[in-house]
């Protein structure tokens, strides 16, 4: 698209995406134009990306003479009233004025999305519109020099420029087909159409994302109210509305508010906060709950502002009028009587609540800690389907099947990704469960760098622009762009019981395997750290991840290795069982820092900065040392810095009060800062890993150096791969208290040296099979540690 557009519009995917702002308050000045003139005989095609259900009215298509340079651009182009030819709803205009009143088959207001519209220019002059890739026939005569024009009218509010593809063209034709033949129920498909999801009009600080399942406050560090977000439609009776907690900061006080109103997302008058509606409206706040602004039960059930991260709450409107809240479950009891049959669920994303997210009944639930909060770099320690995934996809059997919803009537738009990263050479495989014969194409399958949570869900996975590599049919794609065709295996020609593998290997590359045979290298120069990505496309309609065997732990002891490639057991000689002992900091600390008797527990007690601590005695080759966060203060930008030092002569121990930070070491210091590794201030390696600045309490990071001199991080015990090379042998940890870190303690024990025989077979095993051992084989802390943070006696910034 050119980049002068309509006083509404803005561009995005290098101009070929046009979006029109506040869908919901305006319906016009959304008019784009081509950056050059048509050529004869070429198809300029658009895909329709998002509809909003408010306007009359809706995309229209057309060809000017009037360069976009130069346009004095109108609220829209059927005022024009010289050189333009626009298509509008199953109209022709020339100039403001019709001249044919049905052109072609379809209405252009009866599009949904997903669906194509193009144009081309013949070279006698004639002008055709295409819909689906149909020829609509002659529609006009227009003169050579036309720009493309789109006018995101009324319902259209998101397009992009397409290539043709005649797969989707078909796809598209038989779902419109199957709607006027069969309408809008498949017999035998469960899954109900409307599952809720946020209504995209919402409260000034809040946005509604990831297909209208997630809402979140993007400015949640300078704003903490206005973050109001209702259902798109009533809730049923007996309808549990339920959210997972996403995301939440510490800097404000109270957390989210829930609960259902008689007022409708496109009526409502959005108030600072959900309490200050003063009709029609039910909600829990803290332990208590209003109706219409006043408290009608003091304490009621679970406070909500204690919620954690990966807690759950919802709210359910039985048939008979009783209001009941949930909390992680558990039903707190009767709230409300006499509560009118068609109401909204609403959420209050107050004060710490920055991000929540809808869950289905159906939906798995994400495994919490001991104070409900997880890690958002990985979920479990096998690896499952994330709970974001696209809008027809539904994920189950806790996290291990995917399907798409109404698979005889939707073919797209169900991608679902797994909840961390692959591991070099670890396998990712999938079994194909369902396929239906209905459509063309089948499952597209592949690895992103793009994080679950900051990926916006296309309608098909090759439509992403970066850092994505996809196999569809037989081609190889990379950002949508075909790399290579006639790869060793065909997608498309596999059927149900069929097994796909994705796996990225340590030399970069990537391979896909059918029934656990190696198709070859079908990509190379991958980044470390992509998430195994799967297109539920067309036939396909049901995954489930194929889960290795585990190790039976009484029979089979392993012990850690960085390198090893085997999956064979063999015999361990066991050393006679001795007391563990723990990690502990060094006594000379940071001038802000304070240590808890044990030296266990480190706190910054002022400032930001000043708060450098290394451990007690320099690490062993292949020896883990880790610390867990256990506060952090959300005023503060910056996170936790952690890495080794070299030893040389140790003088600068006793005067660490005096190191302002990390950077001010008087030696070789390797450390990680956000995604960084950082050695004498140059970056050795960039998005080496999910970033610190994401860690919350409870999360885990660990490092080492390995008996081959290489440098490893770990968080919640995954291996980010090797850091850096060539490490001094007893190097010392390093932590740097920065920022939002306020708190942290040890949770490593010290590498305890053991006889073995000298005949004993020690066969060492991959990062991959420890984490999924049941059981963990090391770093098991004491129970009998207080690791409160009340055992620091400076207090804490608030």
């Amino acid at each position: 698209f050119h980049e002068r557009v309509g006083a509404l519009v803005k561009l995005s995917n290098n101009a070929r995406t046009a979006e029109r702002r506040r869908p919901l308050d305006e319906f016009n000045n959304g008019v784009v134009m081509t950056h050059r003139p048509l050529r004869d005989n070429e198809l300029f095609e658009i895909r329709i990306d998002r509809l909003v259900d408010k306007w009359s009215g809706s995309i229209e298509v057309g060809v000017t003479t009037h360069s976009p340079t130069a346009l004095e651009f109108p609220a829209t182009m059927t005022n024009m009233r010289s050189g333009t030819t626009m298509m509008s709803g199953c109209g022709i205009l020339t100039n403001g004025k019709g001249i044919q009143r049905e052109y072609g088959e379809i209405n252009l207001d009866e599009l949904r999305e997903g669906d194509r519209v193009g144009m081309i220019r013949r070279s006698n002059g004639n002008l055709h519109y295409l819909i689906n890739g149909l020829d609509q026939g002659v529609a006009a005569k227009i003169p050579t020099g036309v720009w493309g024009v789109v006018e995101l009218y009324g319902m259209t509010v998101k397009v992009t420029i397409v290539d043709r593809d005649e797969r989707e063209e078909q796809n598209l034709v038989t779902r419109r087909n199957n709607l006027h033949l069969q309408g809008l129920t498949e017999v035998g498909e469960e899954e109900p159409l409307d599952r809720l999801t946020f209504h995209p009009c919402c409260g000034t600080h809040a946005d509604v994302i990831n297909n209208g399942r997630t809402a979140h406050r993007p400015n949640a560090m300078d704003d903490f109210n206005n973050g109001v977000v209702l259902t798109l439609r009533p809730l049923r009776p007996n309808e549990l509305f339920e959210v997972r907690l996403d995301k939440i900061v510490t800097k404000w006080a109270g957390s989210i508010e829930i609960g259902v109103t008689t007022h409708s997302p496109t009526e409502l008058e959005f108030p600072f906060t959900m309490t200050n509606v003063r009709s029609g409206t039910w909600i829990m706040t803290g332990n208590g709950v209003m109706h219409n602004g006043t408290s009608i039960i003091e304490q009621y059930g679970q406070n909500l502002d204690r919620l954690q991260v990966g807690d759950r709450v919802g709210v359910m409107r039985k048939d008979n009028g009783t209001l009941h809240f949930f909390v992680n479950g558990m039903d707190q009891g009767a709230a409300a009587v006499g509560v009118p049959e068609k109401v909204y669920g609403v959420i209050d994303l107050y004060g710490q609540a920055t991000q929540a997210t809808i869950v289905d009944n159906n939906d798995f639930y994400s495994p919490t800690t001991n104070n409900s909060s997880f890690s958002n770099t990985t979920l479990y320690s096998d690896i499952r389907f994330h709970h974001v995934h696209g809008k027809h996809a539904r994920i189950s059997n806790n996290g291990l099947t995917a399907s798409r919803i109404r698979a005889l009537g939707e073919f797209n738009e169900a991608i679902v990704i797994a909840n961390r990263p692959l591991r070099d050479g670890e396998l990712f495989e999938v079994t194909i469960d369902k396929m239906v014969e209905r459509w063309n194409g089948a499952i597209e399958a592949g690895v992103t760098a793009i994080r679950p949570d900051e990926l916006e869900f296309p309608s098909t996975m090759t439509d992403i622009d970066h850092d994505t590599w996809m196999l569809s049919g037989s081609t190889v794609m990379r950002d949508g762009v075909t790399l290579r065709l006639h790869y060793g295996c065909d997608l498309d020609k596999l059927s149900e019981g069929n097994r796909i593998g994705i796996m990225r290997c340590a030399d970069s590359s990537l391979h896909y395997y059918i029934d656990g045979i190696d198709q070859g290298i079908a990509s190379t120069g991958l980044p470390a750290h992509v998430y195994p990505v799967i297109d539920l496309y067309a036939q396909c309609a049901q995954v489930t991840i194929v889960q290795p065997d585990r190790r039976d732990t009484m029979t089979q002891q392993y012990l850690p290795s960085e390198n090893s490639m085997s999956q064979q057991p063999t015999s361990v000689v066991q050393p006679p069982p001795q007391a563990e002992i723990t990690h502990k900091f060094h006594e000379s600390v940071g001038l802000n820092i304070q240590l808890n008797s044990e030296r266990i527990i480190a706190a910054r007690c002022r400032e930001y900065n000043h708060a450098v601590l290394l451990s007690d005695s320099p690490l062993e080759n292949n020896e883990l040392f880790e610390i867990s966060i256990q506060e952090i203060a959300g005023e503060w930008s910056g996170s936790l810095k952690i890495g080794i030092l070299n030893n040389e002569t140790g003088h600068w121990l006793t005067s660490m009060d005096l190191v302002p930070g990390m950077t001010s070491i008087p030696t070789d210091a390797w450390y990680l800062t956000g995604n960084e590794v950082r050695h004498k201030g140059l970056v050795l390696a960039s998005n080496y890993c999910p970033s610190l600045d994401w860690l919350r309490v409870g999360d885990k990071v660990g490092l080492k150096r390995s008996h081959e001199g290489n440098l490893k991080f770990y968080i919640n015990g995954e291996d980010m791969g090797v850091a850096a090379t060539n490490i001094p042998e007893m190097v010392y940890a390093i932590v740097e208290l920065f920022g939002c870190t306020v708190a942290v303690s040890i949770t490593s024990n010290k590498q305890q040296a053991c006889v073995m025989s000298p005949n004993a077979s020690l066969r060492l095993q991959d990062s991959l099979e420890l984490l999924l051992d049941p059981t963990p084989l090391v770093l098991i802390r004491n129970d009998g540690l207080d690791t409160s943070i009340e055992n620091v006696e400076p207090k804490l910034v608030e």
